[in-house]
Order: structure tokens, then C-alpha cells, then sequence
């Protein structure tokens, strides 16, 4: 369905009233989350996109944007191949959460204020550790969900010095082997336990992310 199909359908048959502060709120967290889930190169077609049905959307029922959201979030996430975006989406929310935020929605550095806070967010427990990584350097800052591949994911947040590291980390299945990546001068390092998929993102040389990557699967395994 083209966008011009998909605002003549919604114009012709969805119920209108005023959009409260609550709808528009709901409405801009939605397109926020695919927006910072998507490669800068799909980012500026999806926003062509969202300013010919925006009319459309202002206006619409509970029921009608519900429709209207998945079929536009159909509209892009097909053509987001997780083989050749994913390292690209994950540099683009790490940049996004360090220009205008959140870094973390939870803030802490103990994991049993952080894992808690997961609960009821996201339809897995992500793994914290803490101490044994703050022994080698890296102070856990917090937490925060963050959409990859249009799903809610699990964001830890450290620091190593002054530089701030994305770990993030959903469920997969066993054999992907450790790979390190660069780009647009940040370095990320991916690795699986067998259970959980990983990937860390940060500014840091390439030995000290593989360091961390290192220590974190050392530490795990205990």
C-alpha cells in the first residue's frame, strides 16, 4: 500500500475528534523508537514518509491508529536486513542517547536496582553485572530500553574513563561467534553465551571495547 493509499483510507473511514496530550504523546514516542531504530539512511525516508500522513494520524481514533502505525512501521522495517543495518542502528541509538538522551532510564550502579527495573519492559531478563567489571574499570551507570529492529531491547550503560559504552543484549540462539566491527568511528564487538546476543558500542579503541567484551563473558561464566 502506498502512503498516499493508506491517507485516503484513513481520511475516508477512520473516526475523527481531537487528539488529546496523551494520544500525541503516545504518537511521537511510537515514531521516536522506529526513527532510533533505523540506519541514518532510512531515517530520511521515514520522515518524508511521516510528513504526508501526518494530517491523517492527528485526527485519528484509538482503534484507526493503532491500524495506521503498523502499516507504516510496515513500510520500512521489511527493508531493514538485520545482517547489513544492525551494526549501523546500534551506533545510531548509542550517538542518539548521547546527544539528547536518555543514557539511562534507570540510574544506578548496582544490578539489583537495575535488573529489577526491566521487569515488565521487555518479555526477557537481561543480565547485569557490576562489581566484577567495576574491579577492571567499567562503572555500570544504568539502564534503558531501547528499540532495535523494531523491539524493545536492553540497553546497559558503563563508563571507562570518560568514555560511555552501549551494551546491548536480546535473546538468540547459540553459534555466533565474537566479531568486531567500526563504524563512523565508533568500534563494536558482538558475541553470544548461547542464550543472549550481545553487541557493544562505544567510542574507545578497538583492544579496550574487546577488553570489556573480554571481561563481560569471563564474568558471566562465573
Amino acid at each position: 500500500m502506498e502512503d498516499d493509499d493508506l491517507s485516503a483510507l484513513l481520511r475516508q473511514h477512520a473516526s475523527r475528534h481531537a487528539a488529546g496530550d496523551g494520544l500525541r504523546t503516545r504518537v511521537r514516542t511510537q515514531f521516536t523508537l522506529q526513527a532510533a531504530a533505523q540506519a541514518p539512511h532510512a531515517r530520511l525516508r521515514w520522515r518524508e514518509r511521516l510528513a504526508r500522513i501526518h494530517p491523517a494520524l492527528a485526527g485519528v481514533g484509538g482503534l484507526a491508529l493503532g491500524v495506521a502505525l503498523t502499516l507504516s512501521a510496515l513500510l520500512i522495517v521489511p527493508r531493514l536486513h538485520p545482517d547489513g543495518t544492525l551494526p549501523d542502528q546500534l551506533v545510531a541509538a548509542h550517538v542518539r542517547a548521547l546527544q539528547v538522551g536518555p543514557l539511562y532510564e534507570v540510574a544506578s550502579s548496582d544490578r539489583h536496582t537495575v535488573k529489577p527495573w526491566f521487569q515488565g519492559r521487555l518479555d526477557y531478563a537481561p543480565t547485569v553485572l557490576d562489581a566484577p567489571l567495576r574491579e577492571q574499570g567499567y562503572l555500570l551507570l544504568g539502564g534503558r530500553v531501547q528499540a532495535v529492529h523494531g523491539r524493545p531491547t536492553a540497553a546497559l550503560a558503563y563508563q571507562l574513563r570518560l568514555h560511555k559504552i552501549d551494551l546491548y543484549q536480546w535473546p538468540a540462539t547459540p553459534g555466533a561467534a565474537p566479531e568486531t566491527l567500526q563504524r563512523r568511528g565508533f568500534n563494536l564487538a558482538g558475541w553470544s553465551d548461547g542464550a543472549m546476543q550481545y553487541w557493544a558500542v562505544s567510542d574507545v579503541d578497538a583492544t579496550e571495547l574487546a577488553h570489556f567484551a573480554s571481561a563481560w563473558r569471563a564474568a558471566s561464566a562465573r
